[in-house]
């Protein structure tokens, strides 16, 4: 295993042969060392966190392993331009602004975009490499530390736009699941759940208003790359789609246009990302996912027919892998940036903290 491969094992004082017990016991040891009450600073207790967010879950650390072992992460690790550097404590590319082996683009203006469309449909290598924030912890602006921290973010209404009863249950289900499914093996992932797709709205003083109008159910967000999710129940083994229409156990079903959606989120996001002095390029991909009213996650079957435009509706366990693949495309997979999430924020609908 390269020297690259202790970055994070590094930031706990533990060995890449650590058991998870012996994970779990560093970790509570430099939290409590790190912790800013302790004398220790906000980017350092990030960075433990950080770390523990990969070492402490077996899958996230088994394909981190992984990737410090693969041929292009051994290649580039004596090349300066390939971010050699990248990863070690104290360098740009952990827990700081360095986009050393990120694949950002900056500007002599400082502003940042994305790769080119191609490349991120191409993995990127870079999903379970080290985070990287932007704006470096060291500043409070615009996202605090706890929520920069959190993985999930916004709930649903009892009435009115996911109205209540079994459409709430399913919204809130699908929730969990993408938790377990995507978050889990994309450390640098975030869900956040009902974002309004108009803009947020200020009051006489100043203050933002709660968006309301429509609204995307889940939006997952890894890098520079978004995925809008929506669920739909199908009581049917099997499922045929033509590009337009799906249809299950003798019904034309409708589904949402995650594709508007898409266009309006990137639309409003890009906006504000210029109101900081960025130009940022998003990718923003879709997916349905069908949920089977027995929820095994293989069922239904769908059967693609025709070329119709539009990405196919998937089964879920089909589907999570998809939204996985979407994600982690991207050459900033392991970017965590704060803008893009304090601007995501800022368009829930029902806040959870």
């Amino acid at each position: 295993m390269s020297s690259q491969s202790a970055d994070l094992y590094s930031v706990l004082g533990i060995g890449p042969d650590a058991d998870a017990q012996e994970v779990r016991a560093a970790y509570r040891k430099q939290a409590r060392r790190a912790h800013p009450d302790a004398g220790g600073t906000a980017e350092q207790f990030h960075q433990v966190q950080s770390a523990w967010e990969v070492l402490g879950d077996e899958t996230a650390r088994a394909a981190y392993d992984r990737a410090q072992r693969s041929p292009s992460r051994n290649a580039s690790d004596n090349d300066d331009d390939a971010g050699g550097s990248y990863g070690r404590p104290g360098s740009a590319g952990f827990g700081g602004s360095g986009f050393a082996g990120t694949g950002f683009r900056t500007t002599a203006a400082g502003s940042t975009s994305a790769g080119s469309a191609d490349s991120a449909r191409e993995p990127s290598g870079t999903a379970h490499l080290a985070p990287v924030y932007v704006p470096e912890l060291s500043n409070p602006e615009p996202l605090s530390l706890p929520l920069t921290s959190q993985r999930t973010h916004g709930g649903f209404a009892a009435r009115g736009l996911f109205g209540g009863g079994r459409n709430l249950r399913r919204a809130q289900h699908m929730a969990g699941l993408l938790e377990k499914h995507v978050l889990a093996d994309l450390p640098t992932a975030r869900l956040f759940n009902s974002i309004a797709l108009d803009p947020a709205e200020r009051d006489r003083r100043g203050q933002t208003r709660t968006p309301r109008g429509p609204a995307a159910e889940h939006v997952l967000v890894c890098g520079d790359t978004l995925v809008l999710v929506s669920s739909l129940e199908v009581p049917a083994a099997a499922a045929s789609w033509d590009g337009r229409y799906l249809r299950a156990a003798g019904r034309t079903l409708a589904l949402p246009d995650l594709a508007a959606q898409s266009r309006a989120l990137r639309v409003l996001l890009e906006a504000a990302m210029r109101e900081t002095g960025r130009e940022t390029t998003l990718s923003v991909g879709q997916q349905v996912i069908l949920q089977s009213p027995d929820g095994n996650l293989q069922s239904p079957v769908v059967e693609s027919r025709g070329s119709g435009a539009g990405r196919s509706p998937l089964a879920a366990a089909r589907a999570f892998r998809s939204i996985r693949e979407q994600l982690a495309a991207s050459p900033q997979a392991n970017v965590i940036d704060r803008h893009l999430l304090a601007a995501l924020r800022a368009q829930l609908q029902h806040p959870n903290d």
